[in-house]
């Protein structure tokens, strides 16, 4: 952040203190000009002060609209968890709408997107997801939005956006890493693409050979006709010795 440096005052060197009478007469050469330029000097004071109050409206202000966002965002918020979500896309519309610049308005777009997927406008959601995209880069959101946009993509039947989606949640590597891998895989899948699905379901198993989603690989791998023995020895699966 930056600081503002203040100026420094003027101290008197010992010379200068050894000679009053200079001194003095400097002081007086400013009470003169001072007195004969009294109105210039009062209206720089006065714009100054009119400068500085100027800064104090505006930060207020900013800190006054602040506050508004976030009472409007969390009124948008109420709704969406009263399941009101009309309400709450009509609220996150209007602030996104507003304030497209600020961090609330932009996040705005992002559930608004949601408030269209729980009642299944694939359309506008993604329409939605992609806008927010565009905007804001914090890596939670972004992941999470990349996910929505790959479900929305989906229904719309719009398979390869939804893999590219897919793509970049995985490539964030943040909690949906592993379900965003998965759904890569299965869409390589229904896209035709065997051997690059059964390499990334193999991939999957190695990296994550204690995941909940092991017995549902192995099944995926098996109707692409991958052997179970195969699909273990590829794993690396780690097993216990026998007693």
């Amino acid at each position: 952040m930056a600081t503002t440096t203040k100026p420094h005052p003027h101290h008197l060197s010992r010379k200068e203190l050894r000679q009053p009478a200079e001194f003095v007469t400097l002081v007086d050469s400013a009470g003169d000009y001072i007195a004969n330029h009294l109105g210039r000097v009062i209206s720089g004071a006065i714009g100054l002060l009119a400068l500085i109050l100027v800064i104090v409206g505006v930060r207020f202000y900013f800190s006054y609209q602040d506050r508004q966002i976030a009472e409007a965002f969390y009124q948008a918020s109420t709704a969406f968890d009263r399941k009101d979500y009309a309400s709450a896309r009509s609220q996150f519309m209007a602030i996104a709408a507003a304030h497209p610049r600020s961090s609330l308005g932009r996040l705005a777009t992002f559930y608004l997107g949601n408030a269209y997927m729980v009642d299944n406008a694939a359309k506008p959601a993604r329409d939605a997801f992609q806008k927010y995209l565009a905007a804001d880069d914090r890596p939670a959101f972004r992941e999470m939005a990349l996910m929505q946009l790959g479900v929305a993509d989906e229904e719309l039947a719009d398979f390869t956006g939804a893999r590219k989606a897919y793509e970049d949640a995985a490539a964030l590597k943040g909690p949906e890493q592993g379900r965003a891998e998965l759904n890569v895989a299965r869409l390589l899948a229904r896209q035709g693409a065997k051997p690059a699905a059964i390499a990334a379901y193999q991939r999957f198993l190695r990296e994550n050979p204690f995941s909940q989603d092991r017995g549902e690989v192995i099944d995926a791998l098996a109707q692409l006709g991958v052997a179970p023995a195969t699909t273990s020895s590829a794993a690396k699966t780690i097993e216990l010795p026998a007693n």
